[in-house]
């Protein structure tokens, strides 16, 4: 598929994604499906590609011939070719294709860390839409309390002071819907940033769950994964090899470009007795730069200091996956454990807590303040359980951009 036809279904995807994708509610699978066609900065990648994929096409081309006249007498036209033959037109051409490959490995690194983000993005969604549904399970309790409440007053059997704080908490809790909408609105809005939607919806929707898996992570290998998979580490050695062609083609500048003439005079002969004229109108000449005043110095000593730079470049890479990897499973253990903590029975424990609370307040066995307090031990305790299931996640995921390889099914 061309670049143009690329771009053209690409643009026609932004256009109308955002209703489609918010009336199918899209899996994550799905979603990356999108982000990989139309995220900015993939594809602003991919073009780099053909950038550099034009520039191999231009080092491998051979110089044209330049023709030219002189108007005497006789006339004489001229043809002169270069004869690119020399070292150089390997060495050119090796720079221009390890260019290429790291542009290559350069664009996959983008889809690596777009990859992550879109990820995380999602998630973001699940956690807010899990945050609002909380928030309105608490204000329906509290408009149950208030409705109880109310009943209760009516009968003598409570005190105005109750009810108002019963109308505190309802109003709290729908001020808490309010902002928790809000933050469900901002994290659709950035998911479609990040996909490359060009008009976004905050009514747009996802299909997931946050739920536990547990996951097989091979952690004795994944430094020797990082170093083969990883491709900022393929981009780092691409561009090492390509400033070591570099600095060889620096260093055979001198050898002068050879230059083939070939000449016709029109209306006469050339000298009798020349090697390459032998009184013929047509002359065979030879002529190539003569390294007089410049040696191609500075070309040199900019190709050594390039190819110390990216020396250090990718010596810096491989500390920097050994980083990813150190802090991606130290986020991994700890928001694992934390999961595994409440898969255990946490969360139904605080359920049992609240409604055995709400019983004993509908029957007079306990106060209106035990109630908010068993209310509030319930909610912490829901949020904390999807917020360890977001993290245990987004951690899976974060080690997965350290390795450069996917370990979720």
């Amino acid at each position: 598929m061309s670049t143009r036809t690329f771009l053209v279904g690409a643009g026609l995807l932004l256009g109308g994604a955002s209703g489609l994708l918010a009336q199918s509610r899209p899996t994550l699978r799905e979603v990356l499906d999108v982000t990989l066609r139309g995220n900015p900065d993939i594809v602003a990648a991919r073009l780099r590609v053909d950038s550099t994929q034009g520039e191999q096409r231009i080092a491998r081309a051979l110089p044209n011939p330049v023709v030219s006249s002189a108007p005497n007498q006789p006339w004489q036209y001229t043809v002169s070719l270069p004869l690119d033959i020399t070292p150089q037109r390997f060495l050119r051409t090796r720079v221009a294709a390890r260019g290429s490959d790291a542009a290559r490995a350069d664009a996959a690194d983008v889809v690596r860390l777009v990859t992550f983000a879109v990820r995380q993005a999602f998630y973001d969604v699940l956690l807010a839409e899990q945050a609002r549904e909380l928030a309105g399970e608490r204000r329906e309790i509290f408009r149950q309390v208030l409705v109880a409440d109310s009943v209760r007053l009516r009968a003598g059997d409570l005190s105005p002071r109750d009810v108002t704080k019963a109308e505190l908490e309802l109003a709290r809790a729908d001020a808490d819907l309010l902002r928790v909408d809000a933050q469900v609105h901002a994290t659709r809005l950035s998911l479609q940033l990040q996909m490359g939607i060009a008009v976004p919806d905050t009514a747009f929707t996802v299909t997931g769950a946050l739920a536990y898996q547990p996951l097989t992570i091979p952690e004795d290998s994944l430094a020797l994964l990082a170093t083969a998979l990883r491709p900022d580490v393929r981009a780092a050695r691409e561009r090492t090899a390509q400033s070591e062609a570099v600095n060889r083609l620096a260093s055979t500048m001198w050898v002068p470009l050879p230059e083939l003439t070939f000449s016709y005079q029109h209306g006469g002969r050339f000298a009798t007795g020349d090697l390459f004229t032998n009184g013929s109108s047509y002359a065979l000449g030879f002529g190539f730069t003569v390294p007089l005043f410049y040696w191609n110095g500075g070309e040199r000593e900019k190709a050594r200091a390039g190819l110390e730079a990216a020396r250090l470049a990718t010596t810096r890479t491989r500390a920097q996956v050994a980083n990813d990897i150190a802090t991606a499973m130290d986020a991994y253990r700890s928001a694992r454990g934390l999961a595994v903590r409440y898969e255990s029975g946490l969360l139904d424990r605080a359920r049992a807590v609240l409604e055995t609370a709400r019983y004993a307040y509908g029957t007079g066995a306990i106060s209106l303040l035990e109630l908010l307090d068993a209310v509030a031990i319930w909610s912490t305790t829901r949020s904390d359980y999807y917020t360890a299931l977001h993290d245990y996640w987004v951690s899976v995921f974060a080690v997965e951009r350290a390795v450069g390889r996917d370990f979720t099914p």
